[in-house]
């Protein structure tokens, strides 16, 4: 019996070897092959080279210039490019710095404004191969790209913000000269104004541009500082108490004219409590091009190899390329409550509610 019961339980223990052996094999053929799988080699641009020809006044040319040339080392920063610029005394260095560059063969040249534009036409069409881009202008040559801003809705929000904080009930914004770049900043702050007018009931008159006829108040002399002032006063002296002035550096003369008459200064291009901080205790804000993203940006799409001429590349609210400054000194005197209404026109603005280019419109568009 008890051999009986030896020889089965021997004969158990093989069974139960036999199927853990096959088992541990039919586990072992079951086990896929793992193959690693190559990380993506990255992504690394090929050397090249980015010039500048500056404004007038050089590198150090506040409205545009230096935050181009900004823009361009930050750009040195995350790409290999070897980086220069030409300075412009006159507009007769104009094609001379473009020359200059070209003769390096540089392999992307950046001009500024619309002076620049016949230079940097002719330049382009001579030198199909070289890349060109032009700052606050538009080009539709194929080898160049225009750099355009986008001021109508960000000078909306202003000029709702100058109904807003108007004690007098009366705005005013003029030109340095009737042209599309100048008159986009006072459209947009003109049906601002009227729109914070219409929302909320009050009496406001809006003075120098009217949006219907197109006839408004511009220097002639757009350089002068003393003009710049004299029109300041001009409006003041019609109670106006909060002005945008577009006119570069004429407008210093209407930002010394608001200190002289306790007057509110809202400011153009360039933040001009940070680029000019005489005046940052009228600065209440300022429509701003943001000159450095977009030639950032513009760099980086040479780069990447995305770079297209021909075609305008347009910075505006929806790509951080313009913005509203900061209220710097008047943070406080703003309020909450008409803080929150100017960024709520901004997300009307982006998601198509407002169009700030068009008057008489608001009611039937805007929530």
């Amino acid at each position: 019996m008890e051999a009986t019961m030896s020889k089965k339980l021997a004969l158990l223990l093989m069974v139960g070897l036999a199927v853990i052996i096959l088992a541990a094999c039919s586990s072992s053929e079951a086990q896929p092959v793992f193959t690693p799988t190559p990380a993506p080699e990255a992504f690394t641009p090929e050397p090249f080279s980015v010039g500048l020809v500056t404004a007038i006044g050089g590198i150090e040319e506040k409205f545009f210039t230096k935050l181009a040339w900004k823009g361009i080392q930050r750009a040195k920063n995350l790409f290999p490019i070897e980086a220069s610029y030409e300075e412009s005394v006159s507009e007769a260095d104009f094609a001379k710095g473009i020359d200059a560059l070209v003769a390096k063969n540089t392999d992307l040249i950046i001009t500024i404004g619309e002076e620049m534009a016949d230079a940097t036409g002719a330049a382009a069409k001579a030198h199909p191969d070289t890349k060109f881009a032009i700052v606050d202008a538009s080009s539709n040559a194929p080898n160049v790209r225009g750099v355009v801003f986008d001021v109508v809705g960000v000078s909306y929000m202003a000029g709702y913000l100058a109904g807003g904080m108007s004690q007098t009930g009366v705005v005013c914004t003029y030109g340095a000269a009737d042209t599309p770049a100048v008159t986009d900043f006072m459209t947009g702050f003109v049906n601002g104004a009227d729109y914070y007018r219409r929302q909320n009931g009050v009496d406001l008159d809006i003075l120098g541009w009217d949006v219907y006829t197109k006839e408004g108040v511009f220097l002639k002399d757009k350089t002068s500082e003393d003009e710049g002032y004299q029109v300041a006063n001009d409006f003041f002296d019609q109670d106006c108490d909060v002005i945008f002035a577009v006119a570069k550096d004429a407008a210093k003369g209407s930002a010394r004219a608001a200190q002289e008459r306790n007057r509110m200064f809202i400011g153009a291009v360039v933040d001009w409590y940070v680029t000019f901080p005489e005046y940052g205790n009228v600065v209440l804000t300022s429509v701003m091009k943001n000159t450095d993203q977009a030639v950032f940006d513009t760099v980086a799409a040479v780069a990447g190899g995305s770079f297209k001429g021909g075609e305008d590349y347009v910075a505006s609210l929806n790509n951080n390329g313009v913005d509203l400054a900061p209220y710097h000194l008047f943070e406080s005197k703003v309020g909450q409550g008409l803080k929150a209404e100017v960024n709520q026109v901004r997300d009307n603005i982006l998601v198509g509610l407002l169009r700030p280019a068009e008057p008489w419109i608001y009611e039937k568009s805007a929530p």
